[in-house]
């Protein structure tokens, strides 16, 4: 896989400033378009805590020209999918058709992002909705873990925030809340058009030029609090039948683009795969947990480095004793046989990815989100084909450098043991 790798990737704007990309793939017969708005969670206000994901939901909820069932059956009509989520930095909405579809598609895209009602009926419907997804994340170990490790991780700043927001702020939302947040952040210099399969790019030019007119031109700038990685600990008690742990350390960011790929390596030869160390000492070799896995997520300006299990109550500790070893010893030694593993496997899952349009359209268009520029699969496989065993070294001493950050949901038996992450 280490020829060169040609792409047919296209990118102009509308007249009125609008980002459109295009990757074409003229082998398939589908077409995926993701629409990425360049906000979420950590740039909202106190006073608008959740209202990125809640105009996400009430994109499904009508226009003035279609009604919240006309937008389902007119999916439907054409067979398509098409869903939205909102994260701490972007909010997308994405749909897959067949490539005869892409114009229904993006009109009815086009209609839900300039014209949708937010009637007061269908606010206080989906209002309804959120506060039981909220309540959800509370019976949840897994989520509740993740929720409290990102508040100790960036303690007092956005970064930190539920992107469900509470049930408190999202209940004060009217429709001039939305109207005010889309005037104030949806707007083309905030928003790319990513569309990928088979299509050609002048066409869906035309189409985004003639659908998507409505979008002001005047970004206002995205106004956020540098992120700051605190960490610290905390157990919150409840009645489970395991304990669940979430272990984070302060991660790469997506800035500095050969250490984030550097980091995603290190990261599947601890707790990536079947033979990662974590798999094999901690549920393979001491049978301390089913499941176990360390992953990186990452921001503009910082990312979090986590590690998951969940175990008995009162093999807690003895869980968190373990998991500090094998991070020891991840800065003792890492063999060339793991660098190759782990770049076969990162290898395998670019490539992979890359025949998947709906992975393209969302890539390309998170790629210009964030850089304004796309790095194509094989420039990011010379990055990890260039990774040296020093270089994992240095992402672990950096990683592993950083304070702890501990959430543990569910009832130990004990008192956690804190120590066991003194010697790192």
């Amino acid at each position: 896989m280490r020829e060169h790798y040609k792409m047919s990737l296209q990118q102009n704007k509308t007249s009125k400033g609008l980002n459109v990309v295009t990757y074409s793939m003229p082998h398939i017969n589908s077409v995926s378009i993701n629409i990425i708005v360049k906000v979420g969670s950590r740039f909202e206000s106190i006073n608008e805590l959740g209202i990125s994901h809640f105009l996400e939901h009430m994109a499904f909820k009508g226009t003035t020209h279609r009604s919240a069932h006309q937008i389902a059956r007119e999916f439907d009509t054409i067979g398509g999918h098409f869903n939205a989520y909102t994260s701490r930095e972007h909010t997308v909405y994405y749909t897959k058709v067949l490539c005869q579809h892409v114009n229904i598609a993006l009109g009815i895209m086009a209609d839900i992002l300039q014209n949708s009602l937010f009637s007061e009926d269908e606010i206080k419907k989906e209002l309804d909705v959120i506060s039981q997804e909220i309540a959800e994340v509370k019976d949840n170990p897994d989520d509740l873990a993740y929720e409290k490790l990102y508040e100790l991780a960036y303690e007092n700043h956005p970064l930190g925030r539920s992107i469900l927001g509470t049930v408190d702020s999202i209940s004060k939302f009217n429709k001039k809340s939305f109207q005010d947040y889309i005037n104030k952040y949806y707007t083309t210099d905030n928003i790319i058009i990513s569309v990928a399969g088979k299509i050609d790019h002048l066409q869906i030019m035309k189409m985004v030029e003639d659908m998507f007119g409505s979008f002001a031109s005047n970004a206002n700038i995205r106004e956020y609090k540098k992120a700051q990685y605190i960490g610290g600990s905390f157990v919150t008690k409840k009645d489970l039948e395991q304990t669940t742990i979430a272990l984070g350390f302060e991660g790469e960011s997506y800035s500095n683009i050969n250490s984030y790929y550097q980091t995603q390596l290190l990261s599947i030869i601890f707790g990536g795969g079947l033979s990662s160390r974590l798999f094999q000492k901690i549920r393979e070799d001491l049978g301390l947990a089913y499941s176990v896995g360390s992953w990186l997520n990452s921001y503009s300006d910082s990312g979090i480095f986590s590690i998951y299990a969940a175990t008995e109550h009162g093999k807690v500790n003895s869980l968190l004793e373990n998991i500090s070893n094998e991070i020891y010893k991840l800065h003792e030694n890492i063999s060339q046989d793991e660098l190759d593993r782990a770049i076969s496997q990162l290898e395998s899952n670019i490539f992979m990815a890359e025949e998947k349009p709906e992975y393209k359209s969302e890539d390309i268009g998170k790629s210009f989100a964030l850089f304004d520029k796309y790095m194509n699969a094989q420039e990011v496989m010379n990055i990890v084909y260039s990774t040296k065993l020093v270089d994992l070294k240095n992402c672990a001493s950096k990683i592993f450098a950083s304070k702890p950050t501990l959430s543990i949901v569910g009832a130990p038996s004990s008192d956690i043991n804190l120590n066991f992450f003194t010697k790192i």
